[in-house]
């Protein structure tokens, strides 16, 4: 009894709330909030509940202009839909969504760099690159499970106070090396062959080891061994390089896309809710797994007391352990319930800092969301977007626009002339080959109930009808 006396000292329990005051100077306005999380039931089919406050507005409004009461609203303003429900996809699915995402970013950043390389060296490379498939085929890497939180997921008020986690999807080759990953008809289809040569070799005569002369012209190469061309067609060469930019970003981006829509589309273990499309709002789709342990969820609560400081380093392992208990010192803590009706589209419940926080949550089983208040979600977005690839600043030197040219090297008194590879560096593409379009992100968020989901936008056109009573 001493010991809750002194909790609840601590905590300032009194029969009318607790020491977490929702409204203070700092308060964030949330009334513009739109996309929210609701709650989650288990039921035959777990789930999660979301809510457009824009929706229930109009709903709302609908009730008032006809003066409707129940049951007669369920006719009356029955097509004013506000509550969207969608089924938990378990988290190693969402991982194998995230997978074959990664794997259609590869199949086009690697047949686009392919593809220019081709065109910058046509023909030579059909021969070896087109009557002979390369092709690794190797599949993308799993991408880890990483909670995302940055800025704008939350109040400015929490700046420098919650943990930063930027999205991890690793849009990336997996490995970048001399051969292609994907095979040959990916970017050998559609190919011309241009016999119009851009470079003429250079010679260079040598005797005893010592170069007399040389016939060559100013272009230099990546080998000093080697005599420059005695003519090199540069402006020809961008155009090349150019020719395979346009195919990319018409052709091959458009088949992205349509991996894309075959990762996301919908099966018997993946269950996505979009919201708006994917340009403007985003796909959604509530995760769990199978942990119910809530200790990680626990220690999160310690660290939003250190990071918060003040009061908050006593009281939020307390206001958090809620979710496993009731009694004299949590109950006047109880807060992680959606707020009722009439408050609802202006404030989010519970200690907002507190329940912020909650977007650092890991992946659990629904009973530990439901307990909690939070849920988790795996989402993805399509945004366009500039880019210069490889973007990995590592993988740049593996993936250089370079001409395979060649020259010709005489040593007396044998007329016989040696070839000397002679590369020559297309330097406009140092920093990587330029791309305007699409790109597809996913990620993990967790967020607390009644607060904003991340990125999503408008409504869903569509969701899951007659799977929950």
């Amino acid at each position: 009894m001493r010991r809750t006396a002194l909790l609840c000292g601590l905590l300032l329990c009194t029969a009318g709330g607790s020491a977490f005051a929702r409204a203070d100077d700092d308060t964030p306005d949330y009334s513009k909030r739109n996309s929210i999380f609701n709650t989650s039931a288990l039921g035959p089919i777990p789930y999660a509940s979301f809510i457009s406050s824009d929706a229930l507005s109009a709903y709302r409004k609908c009730l008032e202009r006809n003066k409707v009461k129940p049951p007669s609203e369920r006719e009356i303003c029955q097509d004013y839909e506000y509550e969207y429900r969608a089924p938990y996809s378990m988290e190693d699915e969402t991982v194998r969504v995230g997978k074959d995402l990664r794997q259609s970013w590869q199949r086009f950043e690697d047949r686009y760099y392919w593809r220019a390389l081709l065109e910058l060296n046509n023909p030579a490379m059909y021969f070896t690159h087109c009557l002979v498939d390369w092709g690794r085929n190797q599949e993308a890497n799993k991408p880890e499970v990483v909670i995302n939180v940055e800025k704008g997921m939350y109040p400015k008020q929490l700046d420098g106070k919650m943990p930063s986690q930027a999205v991890k999807d690793d849009l990336f080759m997996d490995s970048y090396l001399i051969l292609p990953n994907v095979p040959n008809k990916d970017y050998c289809q559609d190919y011309t062959l241009d016999f119009v040569p851009i470079s003429i070799p250079g010679t260079c005569i040598y005797a005893g080891g010592a170069k007399l002369f040389c016939i060559e012209g100013t272009q230099e190469t990546l080998n000093p061994a080697a005599p420059k061309p005695l003519h090199f067609d540069y402006n020809a060469a961008l155009q090349r390089v150019a020719k395979a930019t346009k195919k990319a970003e018409l052709d091959y981006q458009k088949e992205y896309q349509e991996d894309v829509l075959k990762a996301v589309k919908p099966t018997g273990k993946f269950y996505p809710l979009l919201w708006s499309n994917m340009l403007s709002g985003a796909l959604i789709a509530p995760t769990q797994n199978l942990n119910p342990d809530p200790h990680a969820v626990l220690n999160k609560g310690n660290e939003a007391g250190g990071k918060l400081g003040g009061i908050f380093g006593l009281t939020a392992p307390v206001y958090y352990t809620q979710g496993l208990t009731s009694n004299k010192v949590t109950l006047p803590l109880r807060a992680h319930l959606l707020p009722n009706a009439k408050d609802s589209l202006q404030n989010p419940p519970g200690v907002w800092q507190l329940e912020e926080f909650k977007r650092t949550f890991p992946v659990r089983a629904q009973p530990v969301y439901e307990r909690f208040g939070y849920t988790n979600i795996f989402s993805a977005w399509t945004r366009m977007n500039k880019l210069l690839l490889p973007e990995k600043g590592s993988a740049k030197p593996l993936r250089q626009m370079i001409y395979m040219a060649s020259g010709f090297n005489v040593y007396l008194p044998s007329l016989v002339p040696v070839p000397m590879p002679a590369p020559i560096l297309i330097k406009e593409y140092t920093a990587g080959l330029p791309y305007v379009g699409l790109q597809t992100h996913f990620t993990w968020n967790s967020v607390g109930e009644g607060y904003p989901l991340p990125r999503v936008a408008g409504t869903p056109p569509t969701q899951y009808k007659g799977m929950f009573k």
